[in-house]
């Protein structure tokens, strides 16, 4: 008889993300579902103007914000692919990511809330672009979650979880 035995060494990079906590995915579902948030936004109305009040989309009232909304699609979709193959992105695309999304959430705030047609009942009847600000912020607290999470693996030493002492362990108090 042939037994088969299974090694016990990591399981390779593709499998890494599916086995990984919730947590460790957590950066990758946000970056996901922002990405699709935001690219669903853009086919919401986002306006009602006119006299029969009808119903704009972001590209038929201000076409030059599809420029940094679509980055902010592919961004989110690039974010989320690498970490599910589980590739952490370096601090500086991470950081660039960060910037492209606050950019784009100013971008986004200004157009709704201060250049906007028909006033605030335009803006209050065509809710479009607050599911847009929800995955543009979506995309920019997974890009917060993957550096802080980056930094502390880095931070601390291997075999260790944060906050263990390498010299004694913390001691047990009584309640």
């Amino acid at each position: 008889m042939h037994q088969h035995t299974q090694s016990l060494t990591a399981p390779p990079a593709t499998d890494r993300a599916r086995s990984a906590p919730w947590r460790a995915r957590l950066p990758m579902v946000l970056a996901a579902a922002g990405s699709l948030l935001s690219l669903a936004a853009l086919f919401l109305p986002w306006y009602q103007v006119g006299p029969g009040h009808a119903a704009r989309t972001l590209a038929g009232q201000d076409p030059v914000m599809l420029v940094p909304m679509a980055a902010v699609i592919l961004a989110g979709g690039a974010l989320a692919t690498g970490l599910a193959r589980g590739k952490t992105p370096a601090a500086r695309t991470l950081r660039a990511v960060f910037m492209l999304t606050f950019a784009t959430t100013l971008a986004v705030v200004f157009t709704l809330f201060i250049h906007r047609p028909g006033g605030n009942a335009a803006t209050m009847l065509a809710f479009g672009g607050y599911p847009a600000l929800l995955g543009i912020n979506l995309v920019k607290a997974s890009a917060v979650i993957t550096l802080a999470a980056s930094r502390m693996r880095r931070a601390t030493p291997a075999g260790r979880l944060p906050g263990e002492d390498a010299a004694q362990p913390a001691p047990l108090r009584r309640l």
